[in-house]
């Protein structure tokens, strides 16, 4: 029988925390480093968009490497805890350097290359830590104890999902006064300090965990297989991509959208305040929830309000009053707060999936595909963004984004951007979120009867 030891209080706090530094890096990049390349560095959204395209695709081969070779590595003090202390530090250093006066003094063809090369280091550096992180959940027998350790890095890494986005417009304009590229440096600096340090209270807390060790080292092309043959995994990486993608697509909207549309920037930080609100209240209620449905009827639950919430939101902006929006922003983005949870959890059941039905458990691999969602549903919601303003013919500058709202509205935007940002703030979201909806009515499994059922027969195989 597996001995492993209790997991307590101490433990998960100290875990948790980690989820806090990481999502400080992870929001940073996803919110503002296209806002940077095209308000400080003055990059265009054409080339920012083919750059995503052929980054994601050098993820999708390199993220399951990693996972590989995670799987595979053993040290004495597991498999999970040196790659969180190494990843983050590898990790902070690109994102200062993404962000550091050094990109501002290049210019032409040789920033177009220093900008994807360090974006694709930092796709790979963040991998290096989050898969090995987030894995750690599925080294837990106890499912009471699984559900615990998977839930709370979420609730605390929302903490920086909410934070990093409603600060940083402060922070920036604080730290450089009239130059917004000081501004960034010195907030990045200040947040990837952070970083690390959290890393290493999370490593520290971690204990050596693992179940159903191979004998053999897991090849890549064994670890292809294994995901191929996992089918729910695939359902599982396609549903959130397209959950997560339409949230990311109201928060990178957002900015614009209040910027020019409404010529207030500084409503975007009320938006993103009240979005916390509200996903924090979703992620605090989870627990409670779980306790008395499904988790199928609340990820139901986390599709249908935002939905419902869309419309609403549309309706209140014909007003022409944006200020009225607000309460309903609270229960529109708020649903999306259960996904944070959700996906961490479906994760594990993938791992005890797999391991039913192949014979042997691959958490890191598994959980690589976890770091894709994220990845893949930022870019995509990055690709349909750029894609639509460089359709409507946006202009990009090397101002900043955060001048008065004055100097906003006096570039010379054309009039098909504001009318692309209604549609891509109040059209798309719903749709895709739509289509996540409906794959996983359809193709989802791992619920009910059967899950009980692959839960009880692994159970037994370990005793």
């Amino acid at each position: 029988m597996n001995i492993q030891p209790k997991l307590t209080k101490r433990e998960t706090a100290g875990y948790s925390v980690g989820a806090l530094g990481g999502g400080f890096a992870f929001n940073l990049v996803r919110s503002y480093f296209v806002v940077f390349c095209m308000t400080v560095l003055g990059v265009s959204a054409g080339f920012l968009m083919v750059m995503f395209v052929v980054l994601r695709l050098w993820d999708a081969v390199s993220d399951p490497i990693v996972g590989v070779l995670s799987e595979n590595i053993r040290t004495p003090w597991g498999k999970h805890k040196p790659w969180v202390i190494i990843g983050a530090v590898l990790n902070a250093a690109v994102i200062v350097f993404m962000f550091s006066p050094m990109m501002i003094a290049l210019q032409g063809t040789v920033l177009l290359v220093v900008i994807t090369a360090v974006y694709m280091l930092y796709g790979l550096t963040y991998t290096v830590i989050d898969v090995p992180y987030y894995a750690y959940a599925a080294s837990f027998v106890d499912e009471r104890e699984r559900d615990i350790i998977s839930t709370w890095p979420r609730l605390v890494g929302g903490i920086a999902m909410i934070g990093v986005p409603v600060l940083t417009r402060t922070m920036v304009t604080t730290l450089g006064g009239e130059s917004e590229a000081k501004g960034y440096f010195y907030w990045v600096l200040l947040l990837m300090g952070v970083y690390v340090l959290l890393a290493g209270i999370s490593a520290k807390s971690m204990k050596k965990r693992e179940l159903a060790r191979r004998e053999k080292s897991l090849s890549l092309r064994e670890a292809l297989q294994t995901l191929r043959q996992n089918d729910q995994l695939l359902i599982i990486e396609v549903v959130f991509i397209l959950a997560m993608t339409a949230i990311n697509v109201t928060q990178m909207v957002a900015l614009f959208y209040f910027a020019h549309v409404w010529n207030a920037p500084e409503l975007f930080d009320l938006f993103m305040l009240v979005a916390g609100a509200g996903m924090a209240i979703a992620m605090l209620s989870y627990p409670f929830l779980a306790r008395k449905i499904s988790r199928r009827k609340i990820f139901i639950t986390g599709c249908v309000v935002p939905l419902v919430g869309y419309v609403l939101m549309a309706a209140l902006a014909l007003t022409g009053n944006p200020m009225l929006m607000l309460p309903v922003v609270l229960f529109t983005v708020g649903g999306f707060g259960f996904f944070g949870i959700l996906t961490s959890i479906f994760m594990v059941d993938a791992v005890e999936y797999g391991q039913w039905k192949l014979g042997y458990r691959s958490e890191n691999l598994i959980f690589s595909l976890l770091t894709l969602i994220g990845k893949f549903s930022g870019a995509l919601a990055t690709l349909i963004f750029l894609g639509a303003m460089q359709l409507a013919g946006y202009v990009s500058t090397t101002y900043g984004m955060f001048a008065e709202a004055a100097v906003v509205a006096q570039t010379v935007q054309p009039p098909a951007v504001n009318v692309v940002l209604n549609v891509l703030m109040f059209a798309v979201p719903p749709v895709i979120l739509g289509a996540a909806l409906l794959l996983y009515l359809k193709k989802y499994r791992l619920h009910g009867e059967f899950m009980v059922r692959i839960t009880r027969e692994l159970e037994a195989k370990r005793t």
